[in-house]
């Protein structure tokens, strides 16, 4: 049940034009908001010789991991996204410590959260 409310208040910012530091701080304050206990994460993420340093990610109590961008790095099949369960992803190991984050002023987080059409600004 809580796993759904999540994925249905994270999952309209994955489209976010952000990286992982971005992606963890939207997260930390979209779920700060509704008072979903959390802990933002930094450290390294590995999958076989591909080793991404530094990354953000948010673990939660039950165990399950957040990560909107591990595919944004990583080249394979079967790699974590959104909402997940970290055993489901055997190959991919994450290594990390609890950081302090503070949530975002609502000016930044409309910044990080706008949608930018690219092609506008295409030139021919």
């Amino acid at each position: 049940m809580l796993t759904q409310k999540i994925k249905q208040l994270l999952d309209p910012y994955d489209s976010s034009q952000t990286e992982c530091d971005g992606m963890t701080r939207i997260c930390h304050t979209v779920l700060t908001q509704h008072n979903i206990e959390h802990q933002p994460m930094i450290g390294v993420l590995i999958l076989h010789n591909q080793e991404i340093q530094p990354h953000f990610w948010i673990d939660l109590p039950n165990g399950e991991r957040i990560d909107y961008r591990a595919k944004m790095w990583l080249i394979g099949e079967n790699l974590p996204h959104g909402v997940f369960q970290p055993q489901d992803f055997p190959d991919v190991i994450y290594t990390g410590e609890p950081i302090e984050l503070d949530i975002l002023i609502p000016e930044l987080f409309s910044m990080l959260t706008l949608r930018i059409d690219r092609t506008k600004f295409r030139q021919d």
